[in-house]
């Protein structure tokens, strides 16, 4: 027997539909399949049939019609059961075509990012479940209106997910014969619209891509008064670029969220190589087995052969061989070994957390994961590489190590795999077609080629050209910086210049291998620059993961080298192939290549300016960062945010060099400007350096020192370190009296929110109030928008809903005036908590519109608390597919942050969840958890939130009994925080489970 409800009520029965005993007896199944395997009481039963106006008889004549729908569903496996105070339809989920359309969906999502073809099959198979509008004709009515529309919004998901799919696969053309029709009918939704510019421009329909464009815009404007997001105009340009790395598809994430409103844990894509590989087929081949296969596996050989190159393709072909995609660590920034960890962490997104080192929450996060961890360039790093590999080798039984090397990591268990250089004709004379068969000679070639556009390799040249690639021993490195030369001279002048060269250094002793070879090269190849040109080489090697020429021409220009000098010796560096430009999206950003800038830092070490050079190094990350924290208050956060998340390694560089020669104005002005963002993104390395800084001579008197204190003081308490997070905010207040200067509202902020945590709720208000004084008299409105925020969200958590919401109407004149998306979303989030007991859709719309918001600019902590929000209402609604994926994201999210404190919050929601879907065991745990980390009532906490979760808690304990309740709390209580997110994850993967 089969329940049907997307289309008209039906019960099916060996194939056939069974009569269910006239309008009245279908009327009572649809209210009653609308909350299924619930309780419905007879009186909205009574409402249901009749309105507001019953017969005298109501009771008697609505027992009647049951009977007669009970009979009608007799003998199968629908029953319609008596619980006071009314009837539950209690139906398995597998005979409900509502309940199988979800689970397909659901499963389609989860796939979708790594199996396009199996999301497009399990995204159909939910369609063809529907054949017609939801509940049909009862559709309009009052008590079947939410439920219609849910379903009919999972339906437009649906379509949503099987196009990202038929784009995923390439199957543009078939996705445009949905899509048309679909953005007919649904004009304003962005995603069927940004789906369908994808589409067009795959389809070389590049004009219509963009007429479409247009058209949502004036529609927006016309019909609502609103502007794109920033995803749709980051698509829109893209397009109109013809930027050929715009996304194949726009995508949603599992369980219906957009992708557009998710920051959670992803899939990562290594980076593309530059340039096809020549002459490494076969190796690759054999090498995705090894990979594979052995839990470490190191790339070896000299520098320049090609290493870093191959690891990049690898990796690439690699990604979605993996569950959890693939993390590329890059180690050449790393200027010391102490910088290991931190770059692993960071690309991992794990921070560290309470009673745990740096490296065990690596650890932790890797020990669920099934992934392909890429370490590029480990050589002058290889001691601390070893010690971590080790640990995850031990702990992390699903991941698959690939590191390059210049020698081998010495780790248990690794696989050595030597890079040969690319293999070289036999000889000068050689035909000239064996000599172009050589992959040195194609390297050689194309790279001639773009420094020299009037090179051919022919039969006049083959013979100079064999012999540059026989005398460069086929090292890929070497062969582009010769290749480079050739804009200057000929293939034959070059090889006498290298014959004489390598003759020279050879001082009848031999030459010592390849590597001699690429050392030999580069010194000539540096000879050869002009004086600007070396000093200019040497000084870029101060720059970690790249820069621009801003920051080159800061950094750059003292010491003999005028700033305006700059550009065009790095253009001329960029020509003979010693620094790389690499560009996108308009911009141009520079690096050098690591056996490039490790000469160049020995070069940089013989100039007496070096220190002046590392000097001007920090000043420069000083005044960009400090220049990104007044940018990220204001409608401009968006690139600030992009602009300074890219800058990571430099900051990191900056701050060392500052800490290692005692420049306390420099390490602390960089700290605090960088606080901000790397709160938003939770990037708590800051807080580390924060510490170190707080530390130096000098630091203790300095203006800025009490809010690096409350940077430290902030660090304790996402760790959930509630009391020293108070005693270091204390310490930075007494701090800033002593040295009498305004307050930054930081140390406020961490002792108001310790202290709500700790349940001193009047005492909390008041620093929370400080902390509104001190934003208010910044001047910024992003910072009073978020300040007022907090006060917004404490109001509403004591019970004074009115205040809070009298508080918010605050927030959003100062987010309106800030222009900041994190202000906005601010907004949005303390007025959505505020009505959440009045309204409930217009509170769901506020939280997923703050998570938007948060998500558009990469604000990590705000998206995580608006999802936590709008997934506890969706569970309520019934929503149970998306709330779960949702919470996953989240708690994910928190625990690679390392943010506990938020953590319990999610948690502590989550719980009830669990309890209302009947996961008794891990919600009680959870309950116990929760309970003895103490955020039970923690901020923040809606009236009417508390009162729910006190009723699934009060409910839950009815069903398990005092004893076994009381059991399950203690053992939740004793649980460690990893194991408490175990439970939890655990118990959302077995929910989302097929069957």
């Amino acid at each position: 027997m089969e329940l049907r409800v997307l289309g008209g009520i039906e019960v099916i029965a060996d194939g056939t539909r069974r009569p269910l005993g006239g309008p009245s007896s279908r009327l009572l199944l649809a209210a009653l399949a609308v909350r299924r395997r619930r309780v419905v009481s007879l009186d909205a039963l009574a409402e249901a049939l009749w309105g507001d106006d019953p017969p005298p008889t109501a009771r008697a004549t609505l027992q009647t019609h049951l009977s007669k729908l009970r009979r009608a569903l007799a003998g199968g496996e629908l029953a319609l059961e008596h619980r006071p105070p009314g009837y539950v339809l209690d139906v398995a989920a597998e005979l409900v075509d509502a309940d199988g359309f979800e689970a397909e969906l659901a499963a389609a999502g989860g796939v979708a990012a790594v199996d396009p073809q199996q999301a497009l099959e399990r995204s159909s198979a939910a369609l063809d479940r529907w054949r017609g509008p939801a509940f049909a004709e009862f559709a309009d009515e009052p008590w079947a209106r939410p439920e219609a529309v849910r379903l009919e919004e999972l339906r437009l998901v649906a379509h949503e997910v099987r196009i990202d799919a038929l784009l995923a696969l390439g199957a543009h053309g078939l996705a445009l014969g949905d899509l048309e029709a679909l953005v007919d009918e649904h004009p304003l939704r962005e995603c069927f619209r940004m789906q369908h510019l994808v589409a067009l421009h795959r389809s070389g329909r590049q004009a219509e891509a963009l007429r479409s464009a247009a058209e949502l815009r004036r529609r927006l404007g016309d019909d609502v008064g609103l502007a794109p997001s920033a995803a749709f105009v980051a698509l829109e340009r893209a397009v109109a670029a013809d930027d050929p790395s715009m996304p194949a598809h726009p995508g949603r994430a599992a369980g219906g969220v957009p992708v557009a409103a998710s920051l959670g844990a992803t899939v990562a894509r290594a980076p593309a190589p530059t340039a096809a590989l020549v002459g490494r087929a076969s190796d690759l081949e054999r090498l995705e087995v090894e990979v594979r296969s052995a839990r470490l596996l190191t790339l070896t050989g000299t520098g320049g052969v090609g290493k870093s190159s191959m690891a990049t393709e690898l990796a690439g072909r690699l990604a979605t061989a993996f569950r959890d995609g693939v993390r590329v660590v890059e180690l050449a920034p790393a200027q010391d070994e102490a910088a290991v960890v931190p770059a692993v962490a960071r690309a991992l997104d794990a921070e560290r957390r309470a009673g745990r080192t740096l490296a065990e929450a690596v650890t932790e996060v890797l020990g669920t994961q099934e992934l392909l961890l890429v370490l590029d360039n480990c050589e002058h790093v290889v001691g601390a590489v070893g010690e971590l590999l080790r640990q995850i080798v031990r702990w992390c039984p699903e991941v698959r190590v690939l590191a390059t090397s210049r020698e081998p990591i010495g780790v248990s268990g690794e696989v050595v795999w030597s890079v040969a250089p690319l293999d070289v004709p036999p000889d000068p004379s050689a035909p000239l077609a064996e000599v172009a068969g050589a992959s040195a000679v194609q390297v050689f070639a194309a790279r001639a080629a773009a420094a020299s556009p009037g090179f051919v390799l022919d039969g006049s040249s083959a013979p100079a050209v064999a012999e540059i690639c026989i005398q460069l021993d086929g090292l890929p490195l070497a062969l582009e910086l010769a290749a480079a030369r050739l804009a200057s001279m000929s293939a034959e002048q070059l090889v006498d210049r290298l014959h004489h060269r390598f003759a020279l250094l050879d001082g009848g002793g031999g030459r010592e291998g390849r590597h001699r070879t690429l050392a030999d090269l580069v010194d000539w190849s540096y000879e050869l620059l002009s004086e600007r040109e070396r000093l200019l080489l040497g000084r870029l090697s101060v720059f970690a993961g790249g820069f621009d020429l801003d920051a080159a021409e800061a950094t750059c220009g003292v010491g003999g080298l005028d700033p305006g000098s700059v550009a065009p010796v790095l253009a001329a560096l960029v020509d003979k192939s010693m620094v790389v430009a690499d560009h996108h999206d308009g911009e141009v950003r520079y690096r050098q290549l690591e056996t490039l800038r490790q000469y160049g830092a020995a070069r940089l070490a013989e100039q007496p300016a070096a220190d002046a050079v590392r000097r001007a190094h920090v000043a420069t990350y000083v005044a960009l960062v400090e220049a990104g924290a007044t940018g990220l208050e204001g409608p401009d956060e968006a690139a600030w945010s992009a602009r300074l998340d890219v800058e990571v390694g430099n900051l990191r560089v900056a701050v060392r060099s500052a800490i290692d020669t005692g420049d306390a104005d420099g390490a602390l002005r960089l700290v605090v400007a960088a606080r901000e963002l790397a709160f938003r993104r939770m990037h708590y390395e800051l807080v580390d350096w924060a510490e170190a800084a707080s530390r130096l001579p000098g630091a203790p008197s300095h203006p800025l020192q009490p809010t690096v204190l409350g940077i430290v003081g902030y660090g304790a308490f996402v760790r959930g370190e509630l009391a020293g997070a108070v005693a270091l905010a204390e310490q930075a207040v007494a701090v800033r009296e002593a040295l009498d200067v305004p307050p930054c509202g930081l140390p406020e902020r961490v002792l108001a929110n310790a202290l709500f945590y700790l349940g001193e709720h009047e005492v909390a208000l008041a620093w929370m109030d400080r902390m509104v004084d001190a934003a208010r008299a910044s001047g910024v409105d992003g910072r009073l928008a978020h300040a007022l925020y907090m006060r917004s969200v404490a109001r509403t958590s004591i019970g004074d809903a009115d205040g809070g919401l009298a508080v918010a109407d605050e927030v959003e004149r100062a987010a309106t005036r800030s222009g900041s998306p994190t202000a906005l979303a601010h907004a949005a989030y303390a007025r959505g908590l505020a009505m959440v007991v009045e309204d409930h859709d217009g509170a769901l719309a506020l939280f997923d519109r703050a998570a938007a918001l948060a998500a558009s600019v990469g604000n990590r902590w705000l998206w995580a608390f608006a999802l936590t929000e709008a997934m506890w209402l969706r569970a309520g609604r019934g929503e149970v597919a998306a709330a779960l994926a949702g919470e996953r994201e989240v708690v994910e999210a928190w625990f690679r942050g390392g943010d506990w404190a938020n953590q319990w919050l999610s948690l502590r929601q989550l719980a009830g969840i669990l309890a209302r879907l009947g996961r008794d065991d891990e919600a009680a745990l959870l309950f116990g958890a929760v309970a003895a980390a103490g955020a039970s009532s923690a901020l923040p906490l809606s009236p009417l939130d508390a009162d729910e979760l006190g009723y699934e808690a009060a409910a839950l304990a009815a069903r398990l009994g005092p004893a076994a309740m009381a059991e399950a709390t203690r053992r939740g209580a004793m649980l460690r925080a990893d194991a408490a997110v175990g439970t939890a994850l655990r118990a959302i993967d077995a929910l989302a489970a097929p069957g």
